[in-house]
């Protein structure tokens, strides 16, 4: 399958995930900590995930930390202790994600602290996605191409990232960009992924802070390194997580629309 960016130049930014779950790969005497988590605006509840980064020689999944006791607080004064699921998976039970709020977690684990704040920053609004068809050429594959359409807020600093769907499946390619193309104005980016007739897309697009770009930037190159066994690793992804853990803890705007690919949104 062919694949190619949508969006253009230095705004784009092209990370993998694997259904959210990350693994970091360093050397053995360096495992640490890794916290990763989200709030958004959209209903609860939401998953912290506590693990430790694999070496290079480690076999398997992540391991998970099950014995440490995790919280979420807002600045209007709500406070929720997580609860434990299991394989390092802690999820709220009440908090309800708001624009405009800090969150701040923290997370006591084996004697130590670890905090994070991030605030939750708007988003602008997905408010339609078409479809065209493209005949096959050497770059790009025979198929429908969808094209979202949203109004991004004049004023500069607006940074989104994209999740995709396909059928219900979540594409392994994010998309996250500032507004250096689109500030103040309609953007129309095209998306690189090829439909059939029939096919479901979701989009949802989210708001990301400051410290969530910069950690996706350098994670894109760690998940991307193809250098030999001796070369060094990239660096690692500058997180937002105290106390010198890996990972990232963000809160984010969602904004959602989906679409199947059928005669009346075709173009």
């Amino acid at each position: 399958m062919k694949r190619y960016l949508f969006f253009l130049l230095s705004s784009l930014l092209l990370f993998s995930s694997c259904e959210e779950v990350i693994d970091y790969d360093l050397p053995e005497e360096s495992a640490k900590v890794v916290i990763e988590g989200l709030v958004t605006d959209q209903p609860g509840p939401y998953t912290v995930r506590l693990s430790s980064s694999k070496g290079y020689l480690t076999q398997g999944p992540a391991a998970g930390f099950d014995n440490a006791v995790v919280r979420i607080k807002d600045n209007e004064g709500f406070e929720e202790i997580l609860q434990a699921k299991g394989n390092g998976l802690y999820q709220t039970t009440q908090l309800q994600g708001k624009r405009g709020n800090t969150y701040h977690l923290n997370v006591q684990l084996n004697g130590q602290e670890y905090t994070a704040s991030s605030f939750l920053k708007p988003v602008s609004t997905l408010d339609s996605l078409t479809y065209h068809f493209k005949e096959g050429t050497a770059e790009v594959d025979e198929g429908y191409y969808a094209t979202i359409f949203f109004q991004e807020p004049a004023g500069k600093g607006d940074l989104y990232k994209f999740n995709i769907y396909v059928n219900g499946k979540r594409d392994k390619e994010i998309v996250a960009i500032n507004d250096d193309l689109y500030d103040g104005n309609y953007g129309d980016p095209e998306i690189g992924i090829e439909l059939e007739d029939g096919d479901v897309m979701k989009v949802e697009m989210l708001s990301l802070d400051r410290p969530g770009y910069e950690f996706f930037r350098v994670l894109s190159r760690m998940q991307y390194y193809t250098g030999g066994p001796f070369d060094a690793p990239p660096a690692n992804a500058p997180g937002n997580i105290s106390n010198g853990a890996i990972g990232y803890f963000g809160a984010s705007a969602v904004s959602v629309i989906e679409r199947k690919v059928e005669s009346g949104n075709i173009r």
